[in-house]
């Protein structure tokens, strides 16, 4: 069993460290797509729409719960989607930069990566205890933190010195370690298709998610992702407007990801210990600050303060998100559904603002989307007393 269980740590921190370490591409396919003659608004949307697959969470948890995949309901699936997503990768490190074939090998990249993620949250939600469950998030964000702090400025690295296919071709064997790891755990083989367990958690989720108090609640999820909508176009006004070189990008990232291992830390050591609705509204007003903060990046000493400054204030934003998240999930019936389905709205929200954004861009500009951000995040303010944060759904409310 403490094998196993060593295993199952293995298999999380290797999950966590390679999503965060794909960011080693996060500058090369924006640049390449714009050296392909690709316009700013075109590759906001196509980035909105790659980003599909994270908004179907909920999909790959009901797939690997109720269809088991050569007898076995996530070791299978956690050595078949890792593949999936490596060869999205390797499609795109050998073929031309077409619209619809670009989409598609992204597309497949991440229902690789999403589908992975929610089969090991599984598998590690499995095999928590009441003393256990604290380490995986531990080695699940001190993985993914460590995986992009390191690439992130690789990343740029390799983008100044390599062609884009060449860093393309280096992501798609990220994933495939999980392969391995995944082929060491101890899984029961099933002996039948429990497709009875579909249809009960969906209704549940249904009735819970029609109440007027989770309305608001899925309202106030979207709207959180407003900053999506200049996240693109600031990247192009750094590179094309400020002139930073993709080295000094990737640096910038590395700072953002090292000042959202300092926000975590300080939403534990502090924040934590506030009641919900307090943190939440702080977290609003730490957004709103995150978004304005943009307008005074300038010059290189600038952007290393206050791109460090935003990863912890991004931080601080998410994770009170998701803690009214799990508020809103508790005495359900349906916790780990009904919170797959919440984190698949904030991510739809994500996607749907980035696409706005770009349109939008093209006859407004870089500054006035970040106030049309900045507006929409203090508006949220007013949607906090239809919340009742200081409540616990349940099924039965009505709200």
């Amino acid at each position: 069993m403490l094998k196993h269980a060593r295993d199952i740590k293995h298999l999380a921190a290797l999950v966590y460290f390679t999503q965060g370490a794909v960011g080693i591409t996060s500058i090369a396919l924006p640049l390449y797509l714009r050296q392909m003659g690709w316009s700013i608004g075109a590759i906001t949307t196509t980035s909105s729409i790659i980003a599909l697959p994270w908004i179907l969470k909920i999909f790959y948890g009901l797939l690997s719960d109720c269809l088991p995949l050569a007898g076995y309901r996530r070791k299978s699936y956690l050595m078949l989607f890792p593949v999936i997503s490596g060869a999205g990768w390797f499609v795109l490190s050998v073929i031309q930069p077409d619209r619809p074939f670009v989409i598609a090998a992204l597309l497949a990249a991440n229902l690789g990566y999403a589908a992975t993620d929610v089969i090991t949250d599984g598998l590690v939600v499995e095999h928590s205890t009441l003393f256990t469950t604290h380490v995986y998030q531990s080695i699940a964000w001190g993985a993914r933190s460590a995986g992009a702090i390191v690439s992130s400025a690789l990343g740029g690295w390799l983008t100044q010195h390599l062609p884009p296919q060449s860093i393309f071709f280096i992501a798609a064997f990220l994933p495939l370690g999980t392969v391995f790891v995944a082929m060491q755990i101890l899984e029961k083989k099933q002996t039948r298709i429990p497709f009875s367990n579909v249809k009960e958690p969906l209704k549940r989720c249904a009735r819970v998610l029609m109440t007027r108090r989770m309305f608001w609640f899925v309202l106030f999820l979207i709207l959180m992702q407003s900053s999506a909508c200049y996240g693109v176009p600031f990247f192009f006004y750094m590179r094309e407007g400020l002139h930073f070189s993709e080295s000094f990008l990737g640096i910038l990232l590395s700072l953002g990801w090292g000042g959202a291992v300092v926000g975590s830390l300080l939403y534990g050591h502090w924040l934590s210990h506030w009641k919900l609705e307090n943190v939440v509204r702080f977290a609003i007003l730490v957004n709103l600050a995150n978004s304005l903060s943009i307008l005074f990046i300038f010059n290189k000493i600038s952007a290393v303060f206050l791109v460090f400054l935003g990863g912890w204030m991004a931080c601080i934003t998410i994770l009170p998100i998701m803690a009214a998240c799990a508020v809103f999930s508790r005495n359900s019936g349906v916790e780990g559904t009904l919170f797959a389905i919440l984190a698949s709205i904030y991510n739809l929200g994500q996607m749907g603002f980035a696409f706005l954004g770009g349109k939008m861009h093209a006859f407004l500009g870089l500054k006035p989307l970040i106030l049309f951000a900045a507006a929409i995040t203090l508006c949220i303010l007013l949607l906090l007393p239809r919340l009742k944060l200081q409540e616990t759904l349940t099924p039965e409310h009505s709200g």
